[in-house]
C-alpha cells in the first residue's frame, strides 16, 4: 500500500460526528510492520470545507474521485489493514500532500 494513495475503508459504525461506514480515504501512512494504517477520511459534502483543518480533493484523473471531496484531516484514525477495500483507486498531488502536513502540524500543535 502506497502513502498517500486513495482506497476505500471500511470504517464501521461511528459515533456522534465520527465518520463512518465504506468511504474512501488518504492512506496517509502504512504502518504494515503493525498491519495498521493512518488514513484521513474523505466526504463528498464540500460544505465540510467550512470547518477547520480540512483540504479540498478535486475529482481528476488522478484522484480518481467519483465526486469532488473534502479530507477530514481532523478526523484522521488508525485502522487495521483488513479496513483497507481492494487496491488503491487514486493518489493525491504533492501540494496536496504539502497542504496536509502543514495541517497536521498545525492540529497537533508540533
Amino acid at each position: 500500500m502506497e502513502n498517500y494513495g486513495i482506497y476505500n475503508v471500511d470504517l464501521g459504525e461511528g459515533e456522534g460526528h465520527e465518520q463512518s461506514y465504506r468511504r474512501p480515504a488518504i492512506l496517509f501512512k502504512n504502518l504494515s510492520e503493525l498491519d495498521l494504517s493512518i488514513v484521513i477520511p474523505l466526504t463528498s459534502n464540500v460544505n465540510h470545507l467550512n470547518f477547520p483543518y480540512t483540504v479540498e480533493i478535486n475529482k481528476t484523473k488522478a484522484t480518481n474521485l467519483k465526486e469532488n471531496s473534502v479530507a477530514l484531516i481532523f478526523q484522521i484514525r488508525t485502522i487495521s489493514e483488513k479496513r483497507i477495500i481492494g487496491n488503491q483507486i487514486g493518489k493525491i498531488e504533492e501540494y496536496q500532500i504539502n497542504k496536509i502536513k502543514t495541517i497536521i502540524k498545525d492540529m497537533l500543535n508540533l
